[in-house]
């Protein structure tokens, strides 16, 4: 005999209960990618106004410490739905846009539904 089950579809997630959570990874995320978008800019305004290699390496330094930072503050922020890392399964970090365990979308809590 087969188990004629009828799936019952399941009630709306309310996402805007996860909405301080997602703030919260959404700001880590705009600084990392920030931080990755400045980097030739600066770098080009830094040898312009200076000239100095030894100056542009100066900055250089305090680029990649602000971004080694924001790698970490962003890999190990925690998903508001299932409370695991949402960019890390492992050890390596993958910075999508969905969690890589429950994949709640990044920007799920400002979807009308």
């Amino acid at each position: 005999m087969e188990d004629k089950t009828v799936e019952m579809p399941e009630a709306a997630e309310d996402y805007s209960q996860y909405a301080p959570g997602m703030k919260i990874l959404r700001r880590r995320r705009w600084c990392l990618f920030g931080l990755v978008l400045i980097y030739i800019p600066v770098m080009w305004l830094t040898l312009e106004l200076s000239g100095s290699d030894r100056v542009a390496g100066m900055v250089f330094g305090v680029w990649i410490l602000l971004v080694a930072i924001a790698v970490v503050f962003a890999a190990f922020a925690k998903c508001p739905r299932c409370g695991n890392f949402f960019h890390m399964q492992g050890f390596m970090p993958l910075y999508l846009r969905r969690c890589l365990h429950c994949e709640l979308h990044v920007t799920a809590d400002k979807k009308k539904h």
